[in-house]
């Protein structure tokens, strides 16, 4: 039998590829200057941190153990854009309409959690040492611990009425990603 995270990451997994096609990964692969894609990257990031945080804020709530409010973090991104001489734009939330349930903002924290591990080994890397990586470094030290963490709570429901859910708010996450990322 397949625990939860494993269904969420085989069902993601070609959102996730195509997530993974963008400025800042192929400039990263290649070992190009990377402020540019780096500025790129935040820039698009913003509004799905701050859209995605405003939802899991009207959702979840601390009963449920996960310790939301430790895990938003756009003001991190807001920072990093500061850093770059760039004034983050106003968030559009309209992106996140299709996140309306308890079961759907888990699996959007799903994406964001995941995103943690992601950025904390793109921060570490010597290409990326000279660019403000507060939101990117995730949890610094303890992101792998706070995945385990949340990969035991969101186990839970594993099997319940809210795993197709959660499953569903996964996709959702990734496809506003993807038209944000998109977006010109």
């Amino acid at each position: 039998m397949h625990s939860l995270q494993q269904t969420l990451a085989e069902t993601t997994r070609s959102l996730h590829q195509r997530i993974e096609d963008n400025p800042f990964i192929h400039a990263f692969l290649r070992k190009e200057p990377m402020e540019q894609p780096y500025r790129w990257l935040l820039s698009k990031l913003y509004p799905f941190a701050v859209g995605g945080e405003a939802k899991l804020s009207e959702f979840i709530d601390e009963r449920e153990g996960f310790e939301i409010m430790q895990r938003l973090r756009a003001h991190l991104l807001h920072n990093d854009l500061m850093g770059l001489g760039i004034t983050p734009e106003n968030s559009d939330s309209s992106h996140f309409g299709t996140i309306d349930t308890l079961g759907k903002a888990i699996g959007l924290l799903y994406v964001m959690e995941g995103s943690r591990k992601g950025g904390q080994f793109l921060s570490s890397h010597p290409l990326t040492s000279q660019l403000p990586m507060s939101y990117l470094v995730g949890y610094g030290e303890t992101t792998d611990q706070q995945w385990e963490e949340f990969c035991g709570l969101l186990q839970r429901y594993a099997n319940t009425p809210l795993q197709e859910e959660i499953v569903s708010g996964a996709i959702s996450a990734f496809e506003i990603l993807e038209r944000i990322f998109h977006d010109q």
